[in-house]
């Protein structure tokens, strides 16, 4: 049965499918070893409370709310009361540094935070300095009643339980132009822009992409994704409330694989480099079995790529093929797939380019994968593979509301109800991206196939330009590299230079067999990266790796970085994209020994 959204906001679509479900479960989370669950009704009550408290504090239409905190119903309650009224969600990231926290809540002009847990207030209260328009923290979370401060602090902190009251406030009436949200992309370089999205543009995209997916009232999520970025707050929350089904808040990543086994959900969606740790470990428990099942994992990953290729575009696979796909099924991929649970129909891969690599792995085991594509300013959704209409490299076909075409330099430019109304404060920016007609220019070079199938290659402003001339897509050149277990992570140089350079992370966990066979099995980190035998092991392995890269794309000359990238350190973003300026700056010294 297909989605239908007659409401003109959010709220409104909560609200109507509160009153439907009632009693059952919406939302669930563990606490103290055990799933609480959460109905429609629950949730629906305690975010009219919050509604009302906050139209008490004198939280009006249009103000900018920010919400700084972990997955959980907490977030879903302070979103549907500050939705309700009619104000304006800012999503703020918990791992983004003091600095950019700042700026976003004064270029927003938030006047409240709702700030979980004693860490995230104190640090909202040691940057609020000159914050005019902020005037209250609302501290959420379980240990909110002591961080109260009765009014005293300038922003006043005031807890939750404060809110504790019997009045529910109404839904505010809004339409559908009305802002919902300003998301602020983190983008790899240069200030946050705040990307406004109405209520219009967020439900036009939950009903196509529950729609072409197939999401109803019987299908289960599981939320490991911060609801701070637009995918899943999209797609694993508000699609998840039009389809009216369950969402089930993971504890966190070291505890992700349990969780997929408890809750064992219908839907998931994950970024690529989650995907890569599951086939680094499946790989090297199979280099740890015995021969014949290393040859046996080997035969049945080459029939299970041959009968994917069916299931790809629909079609029945031959006899011969589904007789050896029971028997490997049950010797081989029964294990794979149990790691994302027994009912999963859909894992949605986003946020970055996937490794062809791991989609084949994954595909073989007959995991359901699936790749979109997407960008904060299209609402965010724009296309995706769906089981059995999947070319593998692309990222499917373009939603049915969604319309594509390539500028005259191979720009992708996307057309949709979904599209932002603009950059927040930012007018001549809005007029750089979304053109006279209407067009998104998205910043992403691809190709569209005869059929519709998108294909990116590469950012437009990621491009290295190497004294020679030749053009190379770091992001593509660092998606081989990483594809190899023993590299974590990557960052390609070359701007102007004569050829490409990369700094190379190590997968220490991958290289243990190694360092044990060489003595340095106790090694720190810095004196691995600095052994002539490791740096001679990733010579070796740079050289197989280039076999697959055109010439100018080759790594000439690498360095050996004994920490990974990270957000603390601003080189990642919150979606762990590389930002190669910062990463530029903190490695300046060891990239120009490497060029030297």
């Amino acid at each position: 049965m297909s989605v239908v959204i007659s409401e003109s906001t959010l709220g409104a679509v909560f609200e109507r499918q509160a009153k439907r479900f009632g009693d059952r479960t919406f939302l669930k989370e563990k606490l103290g070893g055990q799933w609480r669950h959460y109905s429609w009704r629950q949730i629906a009550q305690a975010s009219g409370k919050l509604r009302a408290g906050l139209l008490r504090l004198g939280v009006k239409p249009g103000d900018r709310v920010a919400i700084v905190a972990p997955n959980g119903p907490h977030w879903v309650i302070v979103d549907q009361a500050v939705l309700g009224l009619g104000a304006i969600v800012v999503p703020l990231y918990t791992t983004i540094s003091a600095e950019e926290t700042r700026y976003i809540l004064e270029d927003s002009q938030a006047c409240l935070v709702a700030a979980y847990g004693e860490a995230q207030v104190k640090r909202i209260l040691a940057i609020c300095e000159g914050l005019s328009s902020l005037k209250y923290i609302v501290a959420i979370g379980p240990d909110n009643a002591r961080l109260t401060d009765g009014g005293n602090a300038k922003p006043s902190v005031i807890g939750l339980d404060q809110f504790e009251t019997e009045d529910i406030a109404p839904q505010f009436e809004g339409n559908r132009d009305d802002l919902a949200t300003i998301i602020y992309t983190s983008g790899t370089t240069g200030t946050p822009k705040g990307v406004m999205l109405s209520h219009g543009n967020i439900l036009t995209n939950c009903e196509a992409s529950a729609n072409v997916i197939g999401l109803s009232d019987q299908d289960e999520l599981l939320s490991f994704l911060p609801l701070a970025h637009a995918f899943e707050r999209t797609a694993g929350y508000y699609t998840p409330i039009v389809a009216g089904a369950t969402i089930a808040y993971a504890e966190g990543l070291s505890q992700l694989a349990q969780n997929l086994r408890e809750i064992r959900p219908t839907h998931f969606l994950t970024v690529p480099r989650l995907l890569e740790v599951v086939r680094e470990r499946v790989e090297r428990a199979v280099q740890s079995a015995p021969p014949y099942r290393r040859k046996l994992f080997e035969l049945a990953m080459a029939v299970g790529s041959r009968a994917a290729q069916f299931r790809f575009c629909g079609k029945k696979a031959p006899v011969h093929l589904n007789i050896a796909m029971a028997l490997f099924r049950r010797l081989v991929f029964s294990k794979i797939r149990e790691l994302f649970g027994d009912r999963l129909r859909y894992l949605i891969s986003g946020g970055a380019a996937l490794s062809m690599d791991i989609f084949r792995f994954l595909s073989a085991a007959e995991v359901p994968i699936v790749e979109g594509y997407g960008l904060t300013e299209a609402g965010p959704v724009v296309s995706v593979n769906l089981h059995g209409q999947t070319r593998p490299g692309t990222v499917g076909r373009p939603l049915p509301n969604v319309q594509v075409k390539l500028a005259p330099d191979g720009e992708l430019l996307v057309k949709s109800p979904s599209v932002m109304k603009g950059y927040y404060k930012r007018e001549e920016e809005t007029r750089e991206v979304i053109d006279s007609e209407g067009w998104l220019h998205t910043g992403d070079l691809a190709t569209i196939d005869a059929d519709g199938f998108i294909t990116i290659r590469e950012r437009k402003k990621e491009i290295i330009v190497l004294s020679g001339g030749k053009n190379v897509s770091p992001v593509y050149v660092e998606n081989k590299l990483t594809s190899d277990p023993y590299i974590a992570q990557a960052c390609v140089i070359g701007d102007e230079r004569k050829h490409l350079g990369a700094l190379l992370v190590p997968n220490f966990e991958s290289l243990k067999p190694y360092l044990n066979e060489i003595g340095l099995a106790q090694a720190s980190p810095a004196e691995i990266v600095r052994h002539s035998e490791v740096r001679n092991f990733y010579a070796r392995r740079l050289r197989e790796i280039n076999k697959a890269l055109a010439a100018h794309e080759a790594v000439a000359a690498f360095s050996l970085v004994p920490e990974p990238f990270s957000q603390e350190r601003n080189e990642l973003t919150p979606t762990l994209k590389v930002r190669r300026k910062v990463i530029y700056e903190h490695y300046r010294q060891e990239i120009e020994a490497m060029f030297a």
